[in-house]
């Protein structure tokens, strides 16, 4: 059933980013973050009324610790989807899985100075090989040299803020609870950053207003999807299918925005799965306390 819950929001997911990519000619992509955020805590603040969850958190510290990373890549990561390929930005959000793995062989490093997980280490080199695939300078559009190392960076930050996600679910953190203070530093950081990137609000049109409450709608579902999945599935299995996010990415970047993406770079990104997932279970037995992921 988690496995289920989380290719439910990667779907979720990749919508959403439809939306970004619709609403990105019209506004900026922190005034996106912004209402993503308004819609996430209205709709999670009915929910939990509802349900009769209190607002109050045993745990504050890691809400603000996965907020300050999760949000951060969010912000990063819609500013990729607005101005790469769609595929891409998908793509290079859900690479959390090779960064987790570049953390350990670190952290294993810096201990016995020795190369301590060489399967590891070699699945981390393959996917990075599919990122220079990807990244083929030959192919990259005037201006794509900061989208691309915003959505790099946006994978960085994922996989920090990801590592507070299991203890939430250990400390008996309900899933909702957890969303909403999302939520609610998504609307902090995108107010702020409309201010001081873009010196305020655009005005709201009645004719594209519409794909930001649907951006909130479908990343809070995602959310709640994903947080159930990682705090009640085995983890590994559950991080390996974030990657159908990638094949649905895959078909409406084609199908909608009529995106062209070379040979190579479609091989690049297929490097980048396959390394993902075996770097996922690589991962699991060489840190099997490692916290689980999530978007």
């Amino acid at each position: 059933m988690q496995a289920l819950w989380m290719a439910l929001g990667a779907l979720f997911f990749s919508m959403m980013g439809v939306c970004i990519k619709m609403a990105s000619p019209h506004y900026g992509s922190m005034e996106i973050v912004l209402y993503r955020g308004i819609t996430g805590v209205v709709l999670l603040s009915a929910m939990m009324w509802a349900r009769r969850i209190p607002l109050a958190t045993p745990v504050p510290g890691l809400h603000v610790r996965r907020n300050l990373w999760g949000v951060v890549a969010m912000s990063l990561w819609f500013f990729a989807i607005t101005k790469l390929p769609f595929a891409m930005a998908m793509m290079f959000n859900n690479m959390s899985s090779l960064w987790l793995g570049v953390i350990i062989l670190t952290v294993a490093w810096w201990r016995t100075r020795t190369l301590a997980y060489p399967k590891l280490f070699a699945a981390v080199v393959l996917g990075f090989t599919g990122v220079v695939l990807l990244l083929d300078p030959r192919s990259q559009v005037a201006g794509a040299f900061w989208p691309n190392v915003a959505g790099l960076a946006s994978g960085v930050c994922s996989a920090f803020a990801y590592t507070q996600i299991q203890a939430m679910g250990e400390a008996g953190e309900p899933e909702l609870r957890t969303v909403f203070y999302l939520s609610v530093g998504t609307v902090i950081i995108g107010l702020l950053g409309s201010f001081v990137f873009y010196g305020g609000l655009t005005p709201l049109q009645w004719h594209t207003f519409g794909w930001l409450p649907a951006t909130g709608l479908f990343a809070a579902l995602g959310q709640w999807c994903l947080t159930w999945a990682y705090s009640r599935g085995m983890a590994f299995v559950v991080a390996n299918l974030q990657y159908s996010g990638i094949v649905f990415a895959a078909i409406y970047s084609v199908v909608l925005f009529n995106d062209q993406i070379p040979p190579i770079g479609w091989l690049g990104m297929v490097l980048i799965v396959g390394s993902g997932i075996v770097a996922t279970v690589l991962r699991a037995r060489a840190a099997p306390d490692t916290p689980a992921e999530e978007h």
